[in-house]
């Protein structure tokens, strides 16, 4: 039987791995396909709105397991 952290740690690979990839096929098919009138720069930057909420999303999946396992604490006192 497996462990309750190793489900939750697969889980969040898994969530890493299909975040990313839907970032990249999703803002390339909507600059492809739903915006080709934009120019390059206008383009550049719904690719970086994408970039930046799937990075985002990554972050939170992680830390919320690494604050888990106690690997936070101390890290938000002034």
């Amino acid at each position: 039987m497996e462990r309750k952290s190793s489900i939750g740690l697969m889980a969040r690979v898994i969530v890493t791995i299909v975040t990313l990839a839907g970032f990249l096929t999703g803002s390339l098919i909507y600059i492809a396909f739903f915006a080709p009138n934009y120019n390059l720069l206008q383009q550049l930057v719904v690719f970086l709105v994408a970039f930046i909420l799937a990075i985002t999303v990554v972050a939170i999946t992680w830390v919320t397991w690494a604050d888990r396992r106690g690997m936070m604490r101390g890290m938000w006192t002034l």
